[in-house]
């Protein structure tokens, strides 16, 4: 009976080893994609749309800026190019 019961428990443990291993994987895959560089924005108000300007970081830093000194923002939405307001940081 004891034999049986190890038996029964092996392939068991094997599987929720497997399925914890699948979870701590895509959490540390979905964490370093939120702290890649982003493009960083500009609103032009003459073409009503955000203009790409430089790279920037989502890590927390100074305020990401192009070389006119203007603060660059990160888009809300990838496919909506009329709406910038996401803070981004320096590299």
């Amino acid at each position: 009976m004891k034999t049986n019961f190890k038996q029964a428990l092996m392939p068991l443990a094997v599987v929720v080893l497997g399925v914890v291993g699948a979870f701590a994987t895509n959490a540390k895959k979905q964490s370093e994609k939120a702290l890649i560089d982003q493009q960083g924005y500009v609103y032009d108000n003459i073409q009503k749309k955000c203009i790409p300007e430089v790279m920037c970081s989502t890590i927390v830093n100074d305020i990401c800026e192009n070389a006119f000194g203007q603060h660059v923002y990160g888009l809300n939405s990838p496919d909506d190019l009329s709406t910038c307001s996401w803070t981004l940081y320096k590299r």
